[in-house]
């Protein structure tokens, strides 16, 4: 069945809720359109809800404000209750939110502000804030709220609590409503900065699986961070999302104040630098520190033992000892086709270790082991026999090694020279060492590994001046790495590169180490003070709340830092603008605030010349306005002493003339000393009504010699003058 109301043609559907339907309808008699909100018939079934519909709806009707959608007309028919209001054309926030820019975000926020800073004045609650409360006039772009009051009407109605529907949005609601507990305009600030948050960011701050959950989350959780860009918007989220009541705005008005103060194309820029960083993370160009095979390098290496092979029990030991071995030979392999730059100089010390063992078994043989061999046709045909000479010196990790033949056993036996010594473990460390360090100069993937050798060689020889040398430069290098992060701002990076630092070395003493790692957290702690500093400069808080403005922040970063010339150059402009704004407030003539503003500027910066000059104007101005003042009230106390003309320099003319030989202009002055002229005419006359004619005329005489021109006082003269002629016998 079709709804009809009397005085409306309804043209078709807006929109339908568990709780009205809204139509486009026309009102005939003013012809023109309106939405008709038809609420539920279910809801006239409880009496009451006819009583509380009418005086909610009369409320509404009187709250006129350009941000509040108007209502004309509001009754009830055929057990429909109806609501009449303008009709709003350019949909909700809900649908359209994703096509504002910055600027029309903070501009509807700032109408809804508007909107509910007039409700508060009238003592009204929305209790209702969501962006399909919000709607937008096409022709203007102007935010309006809507449903005020018939939400608050059924919050209290058991009939639509039974049927099931939800009262509020849970995403929107404030600690103190999650908690069933009485709000008041706070909690409708809270729910805009929901609203603001969503726009910002594009989600709500608190989201779960449940109605419940997310009630939990508004009265526990910490408020979100905004996206990258966004961070002199933060402290206005902060305050409008605060848990408690009281630590939010106090009025929409100071939320008014700060949103007006937001220089959105700076807010604008921010974002933009923070897209074209990509969003990445701060540690993406942080190098990757690979450590060498160092385990693979040392199972190469040759292990001597010279004790008896036939001790060894070939049965138990020796299956073992095979297969260790070609194990180790296969992984060598294959690590050596991987890095034969790793391999090639360690196999040039085994050869060179093998050749040394040659020449000292031959030595130790002697005769009778070069008679086997000539006996069993080792040796050449000319009963020659191969021996192994000393090798040349290491040079570039290679070791070359030669062959000569001795003539007969007898020269070779007298003839061979002294064989090499078997390299000891220090000098095969040094060995070792060395080549790493070359590598490590052409890939510093070997950082690790060469950095472990030092420190292995410091163990043989705990005061290697070498390792030492060698920890010091390869400690400097890598803490250069950590100072450059440090000056790109990159300050995880740079931690966690310190971190890998501090792994490598594995304890030891290396200078600097401390100190980088306190640098890094006190210019962590600097930077998080400017990006404070800034929020707060952008959000107009300079100098106040206390402990809470740019001004604080600023000189926390430079107790922790006395050159940061980022927060001198703060600080400076911090100054520049509260000395513009005393100025301005000076020429205006409020002087006291102007002044309160110069001692702000002088908090700031201790002796600034720009605030010290101004605040001795304002002070000599002061001084001047305040012996004006006492001038002006001098000069009212001498005339309702009726002292005007007598005693000399004490009297109510006396005082005004000073006024105005410095201030001939002076409206006041000229005002008062005609009044006292009046006043002083009056006293003569009831002199005269006295009978103290001579007393009288004496009287005006004084008068004209300080006011010879006054046309007052020369009529009173005349007059005067006849009566006492009269009374004169």
């Amino acid at each position: 069945m079709a709804v009809t109301i009397p005085g409306y043609k309804i043209l078709r559907p807006l929109g339908k809720g568990g709780m009205a339907t809204v139509y486009l309808a026309q009102q005939e008699i003013f012809e023109r359109e309106v939405a008709l909100k038809i609420m539920s018939r279910s809801l006239a079934e409880d009496e009451s809800f006819g009583q509380r519909f009418f005086r909610e709806a009369k409320i509404v009707s009187q709250l006129v404000h350009p941000n509040i959608v108007t209502v004309h007309n509001v009754g009830v028919h055929d057990g429909y209750y109806f609501l009449a209001m303008e009709h709003i054309d350019g949909g909700d926030l809900k649908q359209v939110r994703h096509n504002l820019t910055l600027q029309q975000k903070i501009t509807t926020i700032l109408d809804i502000a508007k909107a509910l800073d007039y409700a508060a004045s009238k003592g009204y609650v929305h209790r209702d804030i969501k962006p399909e409360n919000i709607m937008f006039h096409r022709s203007d772009g102007r935010a309006v709220l809507m449903d005020f009051g018939i939400a608050r009407a059924a919050t209290v109605d058991k009939s639509v609590t039974q049927t099931g529907v939800a009262i509020g949005t849970p995403h929107y609601m404030s600690p103190e409503q999650a908690k069933g507990k009485p709000v008041d305009f706070r909690s409708d600030l809270y729910s805009l900065g929901v609203v603001f948050f969503l726009l910002l960011s594009g989600r709500v701050p608190f989201d779960a699986e449940s109605a419940v959950a997310i009630g939990i989350k508004h009265i526990t959780e910490p408020v979100p961070l905004l996206p990258p860009g966004m961070g002199a918007l933060q402290p206005i989220v902060d305050t409008l999302l605060a848990k408690a009541a009281s630590d939010r705005y106090q009025s929409a008005g100071d939320l008014i104040d700060d949103l007006q103060r937001i220089d959105v194309a700076l807010v604008d820029q921010s974002v933009a630098f923070a897209h074209a960083d990509g969003l990445e993370d701060e540690n993406r160009d942080l190098p990757t520190v690979q450590s060498a095979t160092i385990d693979s390098i040392d199972a190469i290496s040759v292990v001597y033992d010279d004790r008896d092979s036939g001790s060894v029990s070939s049965g138990g030991v020796l299956p073992w000892l095979i297969g260790l071995v070609l194990t180790a030979s296969l992984a060598g392999w294959l690590f050596y086709q991987q890095r034969p730059e790793v391999i090639e100089p360690w196999l040039d010390i085994l050869g060179a270790k093998f050749a040394a063992l040659s020449t000292q078994s031959v030595r130790e043989a002697g005769p009778a082991v070069i008679a086997d061999r000539n006996a069993s046709g080792v040796a050449g045909d000319q009963g020659e026999i191969p021996a192994v000479v000393d090798s040349e010196p290491l040079a570039e990790g290679t070791i070359e090694r030669q062959e000569v033949r001795a003539t007969t056993v007898e020269t070779s036996r007298n003839t061979m020279p002294s064989p090499s010594p078997t390299p000891t473990p220090l000098e095969l460390a040094r060995e070792k060492t060395g080549t790493l360090e070359r590598m490590y100069r052409a890939d510093a993937t070997y950082f690790e590994a060469v950095v472990e050798a030092n420190l292995d060689l410091l163990e043989l020889s705990p005061t290697d001046a070498y390792a030492e040398a060698n920890l010091a430069a390869l400690g400097k290098e890598v803490l250069a790495d950590v100072e450059r992060l440090l000056l790109a701002g990159k300050y995880s990076a740079a931690r966690k590169k310190l971190d890998q630092i501090e792994h490598v070395f594995a304890g030891y003493p290396l200078a600097g180490l401390d100190s980088t790692r306190k640098a890094i957290a006190q210019r962590q702690q600097i930077s998080t003070r400017l990006a404070q500093a800034q929020a707060y400069q952008d959000a107009g808080q300079l100098v106040r709340p206390s402990g809470k403005n740019a001004a604080a922040s600023y000189k926390a970063v430079l107790r922790l830092d006395s050159t940061n010339q980022v927060a001198k150059n703060g600080l400076q402009t911090i100054a520049v603008v509260l000395v513009n704004e005393a100025e301005a407030l000076f020429r205006q003539g409020q002087l006291q605030s102007a002044l309160a503003k110069t001692k702000n500027a002088l908090d700031v910066i201790e002796g600034h010349s720009g605030a010290r000059t101004l605040q001795r104007r304002i002070e000599r101005q002061v001084a001047y306005v305040r012996e004006i003042d006492d001038y002006f009230r001098m000069a009212e106390l001498r005339v309702r002493q009726g002292e005007f003309f007598q005693p000399e320099n004490d009297n109510a003319d006396y005082y005004y003339q000073r006024i105005l030989r410095r201030e001939p202009k002076n409206q006041r002055a000229k005002e008062g000393r005609e009044a006292m002229v009046d006043e002083f005419a009056r006293a003569v006359w009831r002199q005269v009504g006295d009978e103290q004619f001579f007393a009288a005329r004496e009287r005006v005489q004084t008068a004209l010699v300080a006011m010879p021109e006054n046309n007052r006082l020369q009529s009173l003269k005349l007059a005067v003058e006849e009566i006492v002629a009269e009374k004169s016998p």
